[in-house]
């Protein structure tokens, strides 16, 4: 027999029955042991061991709750979790992985604070729900791939400080205080997500932040505490989407204040507050986009740029910039309105015949 055979013959699968001690069965295991939790609560906290797999009957079949005050799971190595829930109390977390790999698959994460803790290593997941108190997922460094399943926070379905995150086929969704995702000090890749009734903004990167999306789908941006709700926001962060929808937005389908946007076939609709929103120097390029709504379309204040080509403007006034102010919006193929600002200054509203008509 081989040294692999060996090794496989080695490794053991540990039945854990309901009512069962599921510490005191990991402690037992050895790296690459699986173990296999039949249906009930477990009323316990686990400092998972390295190289160990937990198998569940399957999400709210097989619980585990831990005592208040602790923390549902912590993984600082190797780590497989499948069909089952963990449910963690007040200000805790119900997954907190502080280093090495962590795969999870059909798995439930309800933390009275957060779902799931990303301080370091990876998290691959696919079918996961992460719901908390707070944030379903906080990451403060690391990279986490999700496929599949939903995100719900009080504050932020998911808050990043730093790291990579990237979602595929997520929904994420509100009421959140803050928006349903916010990114700080890291990238997020988003491929067909969906946002729904986030809050005050559904999609916010912040000061070095960035999210690249493709097949987004972000509605219904709400008013909140006297706020404009805008669909997408950014404070000096890098926005970047194609093939995307920003729909139902109380303020702006699109507000960014400094920082760097890029819109490619993209459905706007904006709010009270216009369409697509670019202040403090904000840099823009817009192409093959529709915006629609209560208008402006575009609007260039305090200094901010955008480059235009192929748009259509279903609002009026399709265009309002503040040329005294060094704000410009370049007008290039497929464009169907008037440069807003001419050479010496001029007026800073292009004036509603540049509008193309409604259709």
């Amino acid at each position: 027999m081989t040294t692999a055979l060996w090794a496989l013959a080695l490794l053991a699968t540990l039945e854990v029955p309901a009512g069962g001690s599921l510490a005191e069965a990991a402690a037992r295991a050895r790296p690459g042991d699986s173990l296999r939790l039949a249906a009930g609560t477990y009323r316990e906290s686990l400092r998972a061991p390295a190289g160990l797999a937990i198998a569940g009957a399957g999400p709210e079949r097989t619980v585990l709750e831990p005592p208040e005050g602790e923390d549902g799971i912590r993984a600082a190595g190797p780590l497989s979790l499948s069909g089952l829930t963990v449910r963690a109390g007040p200000a805790r977390c119900a997954l907190k992985v502080d280093g090495g790999e962590v795969r999870l698959r059909e798995v439930v994460l309800d933390g009275g604070s957060c779902g799931l803790f990303l301080g370091a290593g990876r998290v691959d997941g696919s079918e996961v729900e992460l719901r908390g108190g707070m944030y379903g997922l906080l990451q403060r460094d690391g990279s986490a791939s999700l496929t599949g399943g939903s995100i719900h926070g009080g504050i932020s379905g998911a808050g990043m400080l730093h790291g990579q995150l990237s979602l595929s086929r997520v929904i994420l969704f509100g009421p959140s205080a803050s928006a349903a995702l916010t990114v700080a000090d890291g990238s997020v890749r988003l491929e067909a997500v969906v946002v729904v009734a986030p809050g005050p903004s559904g999609l916010s990167a912040s000061y070095g932040g960035r999210i690249t999306g493709s097949g987004v789908s972000v509605s219904g941006a709400s008013e909140q505490g006297g706020v404009l709700g805008a669909c997408v926001q950014s404070l000096k962060g890098a926005i970047h989407l194609s093939g995307s929808e920003l729909l139902g937005c109380a303020g702006a389908a699109l507000e960014a204040s400094g920082g760097t946007v890029v819109l490619d076939g993209v459905e706007a609709e904006g709010g009270s507050a216009g369409c697509l929103v670019l202040l403090d120097g904000a840099q823009a390029e817009l192409q093959g986009n529709r915006c629609t709504g209560r208008g402006p379309g575009l609007v260039a204040a305090s200094g901010s740029t955008a480059t235009a080509r192929w748009n259509r403007w279903r609002t009026d006034p399709a265009l309002y910039v503040e040329c005294a102010t060094g704000a410009r919006v370049r007008l290039l193929a497929g464009e169907e309105v008037r440069e807003p600002c001419p050479p010496a200054g001029g007026a800073t509203v292009a004036p509603p015949s540049a509008s193309p008509p409604r259709p």
